[in-house]
């Protein structure tokens, strides 16, 4: 299958591929389980309400490159638990859900929540979790789908996140994962989108994507700094909301290991940006910032 073929090749060959390439993957692996999904037919969704009733859910959203990977790989460890990163590239659906909230409750009502489903009803599990940047804009889906589920909001600060993205394709022309994230009527940027440098968009995807998980999650919201810096933070802030289990020890291990990292940085550290790109990081996102506690 195609789609197996593409998932084998190495992280950094999949980053140089064509961009019909990766809409070509990322259109046909939702497409190939959306199949499975409704193959199912018989399965009701009685059925599917009764098997996580009796389990633990959890969801950890977030803005792509703020520790995902990271954090599921950890999280991954506990005993009883089945904890995955992004099971499958939902950049597509999660483009539809920010310019159209019916599409992420259809989404996950219709789809995501069996396909879950069938991914995990057979193991012997008490607790099923994701850390998910691809789904941040179907919390509230989310939450209709699992009413008992645990969602929180991860977050990075927003400098080592911008300078991140700026190393990907994120909100490059043509990339088929930001192509149609851009602001909407209202928003202070609507009419000012096409005259802005990328840095200045990438700065409002960060302020605007957190910006919202912030108010739909009620501020419930982990830092990915202080997770790696502190286990007491680590335990009190996301093990123990989630009824995980990872002794010090492991933790200690896995903060040594990074996860994911961007191979080449395009821009500098932020202490070395000038003076342009720190007021306008500061204009874009300073208010965000404040309210996730980086200032």
């Amino acid at each position: 299958m195609i789609t197996n073929i593409y998932e084998k090749l190495p992280p950094r060959i999949r980053r140089i591929a064509p961009q019909r390439v990766k809409v070509f993957y990322a259109r046909s692996s939702v497409a190939l389980r959306k199949f499975m999904v409704y193959a199912h037919f018989w399965i009701k969704d009685r059925d599917i309400d009764e098997f996580f009733d009796n389990k633990k859910v959890f969801f950890i959203l977030s803005i792509g490159r703020s520790g995902t990977k990271w954090l599921a790989d950890i999280l991954s460890k506990s005993p009883r638990a089945y904890v995955v990163h992004e099971p499958f590239i939902e950049a597509i659906p999660h483009q539809e859900a920010f310019n159209d909230p019916r599409k992420a409750e259809e989404y996950i009502l219709k789809f995501r929540k069996k396909e879950i489903y069938l991914r995990v009803h057979t193991l012997d599990i008490d607790i099923y979790g994701e850390v998910n940047s691809f789904l941040r804009r179907h919390r509230e889906a989310l939450k209709k789908a699992f009413p008992n589920a645990t969602i929180l909001h991860l977050v990075r600060d927003g400098r080592a996140v911008v300078r991140s993205m700026y190393s990907r394709e994120t909100l490059m022309a043509g990339a088929y994962d930001t192509k149609y994230i851009r602001p909407k009527p209202g928003d202070r940027f609507f009419d000012k989108w096409d005259t802005m440098s990328r840095f200045e968009k990438l700065c409002w995807y960060w302020a605007v994507e957190n910006q919202y998980l912030y108010e739909c999650c009620n501020g419930r919201v982990i830092q990915f700094e202080k997770i790696i810096a502190d286990y007491e933070y680590f335990r009190e802030r996301v093990l123990e909301p989630l009824g995980l289990s990872i002794p010090k020890e492991v933790w200690e291990k896995e903060v040594q290991r990074s996860k994911n990292v961007s191979l080449q940085y395009k821009l500098p550290h932020w202490k070395e940006w000038d003076t342009w790109m720190k007021e306008r990081f500061w204009e874009i996102c300073g208010e965000v910032m404040r309210k996730l506690g980086y200032i």
